[in-house]
């Protein structure tokens, strides 16, 4: 009989010995564009101003804002909205499947509002780029 000793990387089982050279690929976000927008294309160092949702997996809203301003790509954000937002015109409005790595992870977010490992779902519109 065989005991298992642990889990490794997405899941992989270990019988104990020292664990194969995986390489475990993180998945990607997922981005649907609802509405296209006018002028120009967000791009990173622009200030950007979005109004964004963020849902579980159930659907149930976590996380709002209708006004935030930030720079595009510098880092103040999670990963998910400086991934997913270039490219946007002001009016555009995206879906986003963000992964775990690229929000808050492992530690998840707000006493426990945001699991850990959780996948979610950010609703999107930019407002304007200033």
């Amino acid at each position: 009989m065989m005991v298992l000793a642990g889990v490794v990387g997405a899941g992989l089982l270990s019988s104990g010995c020292d664990p194969p050279d995986v390489k475990v690929k993180e998945s990607p976000i997922q981005i649907v564009s609802e509405t296209i927008g006018h002028g120009r294309e967000a791009r990173a160092g622009d200030v950007v101003c979005i109004g964004y949702r963020v849902l579980l997996p159930d659907g149930e809203e976590v996380l709002r804002d209708d006004e935030f301003s930030f720079t595009l790509g510098a880092g103040a954000v999670i990963a998910g909205f400086d991934d997913s937002i270039p490219g946007m015109r002001p009016g555009g409005k995206r879906i986003v499947k963000c992964p775990p790595h690229k929000h808050w992870g492992s530690i998840g977010y707000g006493d426990g509002a945001i699991p850990p490992h959780t996948t979610l779902t950010l609703h999107i519109k930019l407002i304007s780029i200033e």
